[in-house]
């Protein structure tokens, strides 16, 4: 079982919103950590900025985890959008359906 988490983060309060700045390999060995970030974001922030510009890969369970906040901003009246998808990060959302959705 791999247990290494190939992604980092770094929360940048802005004005009246806060920006989570994503490096990294987002998969299965880090969507459970993802998702209790965003969520801890969404709870403290209305406006929840996520900076994919950084991400190298992402799949369905990462995507499932923003999708997660997302809808947890949504639950309490704020919001949560992905901005600047990687190319890589782009592509899987569009796959999947949700780019319009998650992005600016």
């Amino acid at each position: 079982m791999i247990t290494d988490v190939l992604w980092s983060h770094e929360v940048r309060p802005d004005a009246d919103r806060v920006v989570v700045v994503l490096t990294g390999e987002l998969d299965v060995t880090g969507a459970d950590g993802l998702r209790d970030l965003l969520r801890a974001q969404v709870r403290a922030h209305a406006t929840v900025e996520v900076d994919a510009a950084g991400v190298t890969f992402i799949d369905s369970s990462a995507v499932g985890s923003l999708i997660t906040g997302y809808r947890a901003a949504g639950e309490r009246g704020g919001r949560l959008v992905v901005a600047n998808p990687s190319p890589v990060v782009r592509r899987v959302l569009s796959v999947t359906g949700v780019l319009d959705a998650l992005t600016l």
